[in-house]
């Protein structure tokens, strides 16, 4: 592809490769990957591949707290907080392009930021290589306000600040700014298992695709793939992506991880060996039925944001059609196994399912905690 476009962004190639390794403690993770293309704006330029290549999993000091529960307060003690600390290992990304002129120099990128998460507040005897402690880690992120469990204030119809309507009981003050987890599955990757799941912004953010893996009782690898789309007259998720799809995105993710090799360290091994998982049970996270809804609602309410269609009134209705922005969220949360699937689950769990259904997974009762 000589030039890329709106629906067909041209990123990297996949000729010109380079080996990324990391030494962590004895653990050493390598995978092949694209040079960095730029601009990646936006971005952080002092962290963009400036990190070493190994480091001491034990210095306190390579970690900061990863989206703290409590900003002010990181060591308060909260329930359910497992008190996540987070160590950069490697930030990097791809600058993806259009047509020349017209689309300037960049209209979106992938960027990867792999990181080392430490868990220090997990339950007495829980370790991370227990497939159900993963999951629980994973499902903390959405619990958490602070991070995808985060809301913004929504509006009313006409934007009237005297209509205090509620939708379907959601909260004006609580819109939720992040739709997930979506597809999520169990992957195997080179010899290691990876929980996979994917997060749908509503108003405002990337697309985000999160891969974790165990390497230690508390300690676990974070590979989140973050997609930004920059596309004219389309300043918001819906917009951006009904004008250029995640598909050339996703295909430089999946590319990626095809490649990524995890070799635990003795102690890591060792750890993992006191370990049992039941044969066959992959706990799944899942979205509930009343999350789609509120997504739904809040997509379709924020459709007009930074979009204005040709010929209307500039202060008229730029929203989409209601049962369009349903249809979009109907499609997005389908699940699509990836290669070396293990597990997958359902698009989402009925209400009357929380709590109670068994996963497709084959275990027991499922506890969604803080749904």
């Amino acid at each position: 592809m000589f030039f890329g476009s709106e629906q067909n962004p041209k990123g990297p190639g996949w000729r010109r490769l380079r080996k990324v390794e990391k030494d962590l403690s004895g653990t050493r993770v390598h995978f092949l990957a694209p040079p960095m293309r730029l601009p990646l704006r936006g971005r952080p330029d002092d962290l963009l591949e400036t990190q070493p290549d190994s480091f001491d999993l034990d210095a306190s000091d390579i970690y900061i707290p990863y989206a703290p529960w409590d900003p002010d307060n990181p060591e308060k003690d909260i329930p359910g907080d497992p008190k996540t600390y987070s160590a950069t290992i490697w930030f990097s990304g791809w600058n993806f392009t259009g047509r020349p002129i017209l689309d300037r120099d960049s209209i979106g990128d992938l960027v990867l930021k792999l990181t080392v998460l430490e868990a220090r507040n997990l339950p007495i005897n829980a370790s991370l290589f227990q497939r159900g402690d993963l999951k629980d880690l994973a499902q903390s992120f959405f619990i958490n306000e602070q991070d995808l469990g985060s809301y913004h204030r929504g509006h009313s119809e006409g934007n009237d600040p005297h209509d205090l309507t509620d939708f379907l009981g959601l909260n004006r003050e609580q819109w939720p700014d992040y739709l997930g987890p979506i597809n999520s599955q169990w992957l195997e990757r080179n010899g290691s298992e990876w929980l996979y799941f994917e997060v749908q912004p509503l108003w405002d953010g990337s697309d985000e695709f999160y891969w974790m893996s165990p390497i230690g009782h508390q300690r676990c690898l974070l590979a989140l793939f973050m997609v930004k789309r920059r596309i004219h007259n389309a300043g918001n998720p819906y917009r951006r992506a009904m004008r250029s799809p995640l598909t050339n995105y996703r295909q430089l993710m999946e590319n990626i991880m095809e490649t990524i090799t995890v070799e635990l360290s003795e102690a890591a091994r060792e750890e993992q060996r006191t370990v049992h998982n039941p044969e066959g049970e992959y706990p799944l996270l899942h979205c509930t039925e009343q999350l789609v809804k509120e997504a739904k609602h809040t997509l379709y309410m924020w459709s007009d944001k930074g979009y204005r269609e040709k010929g209307k009134d500039p202060r008229g209705d730029h929203r989409a059609p209601k049962e369009a922005v349903a249809a979009f969220i109907d499609e997005r949360i389908q699940p699509r196994p990836l290669p070396g699937n293990l597990a997958i689950g359902p698009a989402y769990l009925k209400n009357s399912e929380i709590n109670t259904a068994p996963d497709s997974s084959g275990q027991g009762p499922l506890s969604i905690e803080g749904q």
